[in-house]
């Protein structure tokens, strides 16, 4: 005889409430907007969360500034994130007790009242790698030398770079808008020299796309800070903790500005310089792949 028991008990079940399912998200996209705004704030305030931003932007830069604070608001050592679908897909378990990573992840795009279009975000629930079974992560970290790093920092580079033995003491790269030229002290090492690139490129970028914000040469900084962390090169020299004067008391939409533009010209510039990367990587692995056929 036919079991017909589960329809009997799901017709008993209470009906989908779509109003209250509706309220539900909406309750919670408000607490995530407040957690980014919390954490915008707190990361102007704070050296030390203003760093944990800076590194997981350089870990994750294809998320938005607004992602990145809600991931070193949450988690600041997260390294590799899914969802609870795509750990399991691969045969990992998320560990018992763990809390998901709420994230932004965009929706449709919708008309405004007013005619503008915009585009409607909800909450996405992720695990870090370090909240799961895994014994290892699943990525692979690549490494180039020095010189490759260079090359392709400066390959895509918005003005032109020349040598020059007349920059002050102590400088060893040097903006000069009035030139619109980066001077580069002749014999200058390749970290201190990619850190200095890193950092005036950044400013031409700043000026060029008339980006907006309270502290221009603070803002580079921190993009040579997440170019060179990365690209795995040392950050030992760069130091946050003396704020800049203009970032006190500073508002949330205010602080989220500041912290979307590093992200931009990082973003850009990360992209740029992948271009050359993934095309020398191809290559190489092209090579290998020959000679392990000559062999």
């Amino acid at each position: 005889m036919e079991n017909n028991d589960g329809l009997v008990q799901n017709s008993n079940a209470e009906p989908f409430d779509k109003e209250k399912w509706a309220k539900q998200k909406r309750e919670e996209r408000k607490v995530v907007y407040q957690m980014i705004d919390d954490a915008a704030v707190a990361a102007v305030s704070s050296g030390e969360k203003f760093q944990a931003f800076l590194n997981i932007q350089a870990q994750f830069d294809r998320y938005s500034a607004s992602n990145a604070l809600l991931i070193a608001h949450q988690c600041p050592d997260a390294t590799q994130l899914a969802d609870f679908a795509a750990w399991k897909n691969t045969g990992v378990h998320i560990k018992k007790g763990a809390c998901a990573i709420n994230l932004l992840e965009p929706g449709q795009e919708y008309t405004n009242q007013d005619g503008t279009v915009k585009t409607s975000y909800k909450v996405k629930k992720v695990f870090d790698v370090s909240q799961t079974t895994a014994l290892q992560k699943h990525e692979t970290l690549v490494f180039h030398d020095k010189k490759l790093l260079l090359n392709a920092l400066v390959d895509h580079r918005p003005c032109e770079i020349e040598v020059s033995d007349d920059l002050p003491e102590r400088v060893n790269v040097l903006y000069q808008p009035a030139d619109n030229k980066i001077y580069v002290r002749q014999g200058t090492d390749a970290e201190p020299l990619f850190r200095g690139l890193a950092q005036e490129i950044a400013k031409v970028h700043l000026k060029q796309k008339k980006l907006t914000c309270c502290n221009p040469a603070f803002t580079a900084y921190s993009v040579a800070y997440v170019l060179c962390r990365k690209n795995q090169l040392s950050c030992e020299t760069f130091r946050f903790d003396r704020m800049p004067a203009e970032f006190g008391g500073m508002d949330a939409k205010s602080a989220r500005q500041e912290l979307g533009t590093i992200r931009r010209v990082s973003n850009v510039m990360i992209g740029d310089m992948n271009r050359v990367l993934d095309t020398h990587d191809r290559k190489q692995l092209q090579r290998e792949n020959s000679n392990r056929e000559e062999r």
